[in-house]
């Protein structure tokens, strides 16, 4: 008690210097604060009245122009003609401005001649041409005139005249210096910084002065961003404020104008406010510690005295605080547990406690179940569950999760989970019983174990079905491939038999002229046979037949030669196309074989093909892929992309694209592809000329040559009436194929 006795004194004598020191500091803020809001109110009143004597001046001059415009036509040259002669000007309002509809501007001062300016030069008047509905006064970004080198503030407005007809924007400028001999004058007398800026964050005037600060934009500070939604006056204790690089703590007590977008800032550091608040405060904490420290030694004193009865007073006091303190948390424990809890007697099993949980899960009331024991409750389903729980008891003194069904207090039957366990008090054997309803468990996992057994059977009659589906989709897929490489091969064949016919026609011309040479040299000789026996031969005759022999020889030699070129660029390209063996081989020497070969197709007709191949470009890969590419795209082109015309050109370009790469460009001055065709024209089976004779396999055939055995990449560009170009890149050396690979 003494020591209480004592802590409460030293608790008071704290508390009253505490309370005494933050009520002075409270009163010195408050004092600050009443005296800024002072400073900041006549800095508001004196800027106020020279804005609106700015709008007087502004509605002097909108009222001449709205009387003159009852007169006479209003248009820019007497607009100007009035802002001439209103001159509303004075030591602070130097300059009027009028800006049209058009965005073109005029100044009047009387330090400079009247001129024209860009309306783009201060940011306000776009907004106001912009924004023509607006009618309050606004102010703009102050700026420093380039005649007279003068800080100015413009004010700005939109101009109507009383028909609501739009003429433009008139503006004056206030001197920044007006407002800055009065801030400096506030500033000096209370040694304060003092700020005017817009709600937008655009410095005004700002004392310390610096004339590099004016217009400074400081829309991105989280102070200004603060002060948007803030009271109209206020206080707020920061470190750093609009740019300061003082890194000491003021005090800024803010005022937001009424009729204007401006905020008046007055801020003093918080050490110079605070500084007599602090020696107040040292000589109070002086003074209770003397106090403290008098209290302290006296309660001392008397702790010595009084010790022992203190301390067992301590002792027996400390054990009955435990004990209810032990006893409330069991009570709270009790009432609070989300688990159903009853206390009963052991033998007797009468209800002592039971908490809400169990209360609301039986459907009694406290006074219904109190001093009962549970046989008269009729709450076992089952007397024998009873029965045995009480022995389980008796026996082990604890049962878990003894699952039974019991009934609440309308009948209704639920599968709970007993656990129990005896204890003694003092001389007293109790249990604690708590019957947890598991029903709905019960009731979710009858639901799953119904649901898994659906969900099995489904899954056992889907699996099924998509093995049968997929077998299907097997048996399809491998018929589609036989099919296809059918297709495949059927497509090399009847190419090979185009060039066989080819071939054979080609070759008639060389061999006929060939044997008629040779007739007519069997013929002469055995002339020269018969004359020679007969005796009849003369000089000039054995001449000429020896000249018309060698005529004949050259004839035939270079007919024989011709044919014998054309069986073996054949026999090449043939045996190229129907295997697909992989040789080193000059690629200009096989494209220059396969045209030869396909010259019989186009060489009667008005179709011509112009090459551009590098040479010595050697390839280690399949020439009868590459035959049989250049083959189709030239037949599709022959076919298709001349269809309807008698005329036409391809272009052959073969050239070394890089140390690995070769390109090869095929176009023709076809009838070309149209659009929706061209993402289609490498798939299998895609033809125009489906039922008369395509096979729709010719550039899917390409296209897999290409990509699968050259491993290279081709693509395809073409626009109706403009012809078709397909763009090759293959591997000087080709890729291993996967069978030779294993092989």
């Amino acid at each position: 008690m003494l020591l209480l006795f004592a802590s409460l004194i030293i608790i008071g004598i704290v508390f009253q210097s505490w309370w005494a020191i933050e009520q002075d500091r409270k009163l010195t803020v408050d004092s600050e604060f009443q005296h800024g809001l002072i400073a900041v109110r006549l800095l508001e009143e004196h800027a106020l009245q020279t804005m609106r004597d700015a709008d007087r001046n502004l509605d002097s001059v909108v009222n001449a122009i709205v009387n003159e415009g009852k007169r006479n036509k209003i248009d820019d040259n007497l607009i100007r003609q009035i802002l001439t002669k209103a001159q509303p000007f004075n030591s602070t309002f130097k300059a009027l401005q009028f800006v049209n509809p058009d965005g073109q501007a005029w100044v009047s001062s009387i330090d400079y001649p009247a001129y024209q300016t860009d309306a783009d030069d201060r940011v306000y008047i776009p907004y106001l041409l912009k924004h023509r509905e607006e009618k309050k006064t606004i102010l703009g970004r102050p700026f420093q005139r380039f005649y007279d080198a003068e800080l100015v503030v413009p004010v700005a407005r939109n101009v109507f005249l009383d028909d609501g007809r739009y003429l433009g924007i008139i503006s004056t400028d206030i001197s920044v210096s007006f407002f800055n001999h009065v801030y400096q004058r506030v500033a000096r007398d209370s040694k304060a910084k003092v700020s005017l800026f817009t709600n937008e964050g655009v410095v005004i005037v700002r004392i310390p002065f610096n004339p590099q600060e004016v217009g400074q934009d400081l829309s991105k500070s989280p102070v200004v961003l603060r002060l948007k939604d803030a009271p109209q006056e206020g206080m707020l204790e920061l470190q750093d404020f609009l740019g300061d690089k003082d890194t000491k703590t003021s005090l800024y007590i803010y005022r937001k104008f009424a009729d204007y977008p401006v905020i008046s800032i007055f801020a003093r550091d918080i050490d110079v406010i605070m500084s007599p608040w602090r020696e107040r405060s040292q000589n109070r904490i002086l003074f209770a510690g003397l106090m403290i420290l008098l209290v302290v030694t006296l309660a001392f004193l008397l702790w010595r005295k009084f010790r022992q009865l203190h301390e067992s007073e301590r002792s027996l006091l400390a054990s009955q605080a435990h004990l209810m303190q032990s006893e409330r948390k069991f009570t709270h424990l009790f009432e609070n547990s989300p688990v159903p809890l009853a206390l009963l007697s052991l033998h007797e099993r009468r209800i002592l406690a039971i908490n809400t949980n169990l209360l609301q899960q039986w459907g009694y009331s406290l006074d219904q179940v109190l001093n009962r024991s549970l046989d008269d409750l009729n709450i076992w389903d089952n007397p024998k569950d009873a029965c045995f729980h009480h022995q389980r008891l008796l026996e082990s003194g604890v049962v878990r999760q003894f699952e039974v069904k019991l009934r609440d207090h309308h009948g209704n039957v639920s599968i709970c989970q007993i656990s129990s366990k005896s204890f003694t008090s003092d001389t007293e054997q109790l249990l604690i019983f708590s019957p947890i309803d598991i029903s709905r468990l019960r009731e979710v996992e009858l639901q799953i174990r119904l649901l898994n057994i659906q969900l099995e059977e489904k899954v056992t009659e889907r699996t099924r079905s998509l093995a049968a589906t997929n077998l299907e989709l097997e048996h399809a897929l491998n018929t589609m491939k036989v099919m296809q490489e059918e297709m495949f091969r059927s497509e090399k064949m009847a190419a090979l038999g185009c060039l066989v016919a080819g071939i054979s026609h080609e070759l008639n011309t060389p061999i006929g002229n060939s044997l008629l040479v040779a007739s007519t040299i069997h013929e002469n000789t055995s002339r020269l046979v018969d004359e020679i026996q007969t005796g009849q031969l003369r000089k000039s005759r054995l001449l000429q037949l020896v000249e018309d022999t060698g005529k004949g020889a050259d004839i035939l030699l270079r007919n024989l030669q011709r044919a014998a070129q054309l069986i073996v660029s054949f026999k090449r390209v043939a045996v190229d196309q129907s295997s697909d063996q992989r040789r080193v081989f000059q690629l200009r020497e096989t494209i220059e074989e396969v045209l030869l070969t396909l010259e019989p197709v186009y060489k009667r007709t008005g179709y011509q093909i112009q090459t551009d191949l590098d040479d010595g470009i050697c390839m280690d890969s399949f020439p009868g892929a590459i035959s049989q590419i250049l083959s189709n795209i030239i037949n599709n082109a022959i076919i298709h992309g001349f269809e309807g015309r008698t005329q036409g050109t391809m272009q052959l370009q073969a050239r070394l694209l890089n140390e690995t790469q070769v390109e090869i460009r095929f176009s023709d001055d076809g009838i070309g592809i149209p659009q929706d065709h061209i993402k289609r024209v490498f798939d299998p089976f895609f033809t125009t000329k489906f039922g008369q004779g395509g096979s729709g396999l010719g550039l899917h055939i390409v296209y897999n040559l290409v990509t699968d055995v050259l491993g290279g990449r081709v693509t395809l560009e073409s626009e109706p009436g403009h012809g078709t170009r397909f763009h090759l890149i293959i591997p000087k050396i080709a890729p291993v194929k996967s069978n030779a690979a294993n092989a």
